[in-house]
């Protein structure tokens, strides 16, 4: 089932996701080790999952994961200050209305309760998953804090500090370390950058199976990023074309 998520709680635990495409290289002599480039002239970041892992295991998906509270804590507002504010944050345009599904409170602590304070759900779903493809593959989706909404032409991600892989674990133990690495970068991560694509609820399977309410979202960037799985939850990546 697709369509566009809605704000609030619901009976699917929620998640974001990101399809990274990114422009792929000309053949060139310094590149000889790399695979041909595909006709399209772009490629699409996929991870396989581990085998230990409960949830399609060994399946290739893109980067993602499960909403936590920390995506939308308002200490985040004092890292977009003072050049991107609530609501919008300079995203165009507006959020669309979300489509009403069944409302049951959520059990688990991962997913974050929105108040007056907290950040807005189509902010905090940006912010997960950029914070997951961190998690999940080492690259940085984010800006300098004090750049303005960038162009429509693909970006570039960040380079990942030398320190990444205590970084890596900070986050992944808490996802509020995410935020402190953004402020230790001073950079913001880079939700103009995601484009909403779809929503997908997963379909009822068995009694007591997992269930996800997941936005996916369309980032395209000028040249493939450097990827460095987490090799926990994460066996391998490819990177392959639509075809």
């Amino acid at each position: 089932m697709s369509g566009v998520l809605r704000s609030g709680s619901s009976n699917w635990r929620r998640a974001a996701t990101v399809v990274l495409v990114a422009g792929w290289p000309h053949s060139s002599p310094a590149a000889g080790s790399l695979p041909p480039p595909p006709a399209e002239g772009f490629r699409m970041l996929f991870l396989q999952r581990s085998q230990q892992q409960g949830f399609f295991p060994g399946a290739h998906v893109f980067p993602g994961g499960v909403v936590d509270a920390a995506d939308s804590s308002p200490d985040w507002l004092r890292l977009f200050a003072p050049h991107h504010r609530p609501p919008y944050f300079g995203l165009s345009p507006a959020p669309s209305p979300r489509t009403n599904f069944p409302v049951v409170w959520p059990l688990g602590s991962d997913t974050a309760k929105l108040d007056g304070t907290a950040l807005p759900d189509d902010i905090a779903l940006r912010i997960c998953a950029i914070r997951e493809t961190f998690e999940e593959a080492g690259v940085l989706l984010l800006r300098p804090r004090t750049s303005l909404p960038a162009a429509p032409e693909p970006g570039c991600a960040l380079p990942a500090p030398e320190d990444v892989d205590d970084w890596r674990e900070r986050v992944h133990r808490d996802p509020h370390h995410f935020l402190r690495l953004c402020a230790h970068l001073d950079c913001t991560p880079d939700i103009w950058a995601l484009h909403s694509w779809s929503g997908w609820v997963t379909p009822f399977l068995s009694s007591g199976s997992r269930r996800f309410d997941t936005a996916f979202f369309l980032c395209c960037l000028r040249e493939p990023p450097a990827v460095s799985p987490e090799f926990v939850e994460v066996m391998g990546y490819q990177e392959m074309t639509c075809t």
